[in-house]
């Protein structure tokens, strides 16, 4: 019984690793995939679900207060630094659309930093919009629109 047992888990091991193996993406098949068919559209998200995604998937490299201090960002030692979300001279030049591309497509599909991952097959683009909206709260001075 425990033979059995021990060959059925070693190939539901290798099941699984080869099905896994089916669903990796390289980085170019990955922006292909989430590749834009078009300019979004600007929508008003909202800020509070915003910010639930911004502490799961952008404090750990851009820091609690989004300064750009993450622990991840301090211990790699990223050369370009996270971008600093408080800083409002900064944020309030980026256009809502253009944060919209670089959160869906990560830096290395806007040509920026291939630190900051794409997040467009994880968040959808509601919740994108969620995240802008909440990042717009937290730059001083406030955003006033673009």
């Amino acid at each position: 019984m425990k033979r059995y047992l021990f060959m059925l888990f070693i190939f539901t091991f290798f099941l699984f690793g080869f099905t896994l193996s089916l669903y990796a993406l390289s980085a170019d098949e990955f922006l292909e995939k989430v590749k834009f068919t078009g300019k979004p559209v600007a929508k008003k998200g909202n800020p509070a679900e915003g910010k639930e995604n911004y502490a799961m998937f952008c404090t750990n490299c851009h820091g609690e207060k989004g300064e750009g201090n993450g622990p991840v960002a301090s211990v790699a030692k990223m050369d370009p630094k996270p971008k600093n979300h408080t800083d409002g001279k900064y944020m309030n030049e980026r256009k809502s659309e253009d944060l919209f591309k670089v959160i869906k497509l990560g830096g290395k599909g806007v040509d920026k930093s291939v630190y900051m991952p794409a997040f467009g097959m994880i968040l959808s683009e509601e919740e994108i919009w969620n995240l802008i909206a909440y990042l717009r709260t937290i730059a001083a001075p406030p955003y006033s629109g673009n």
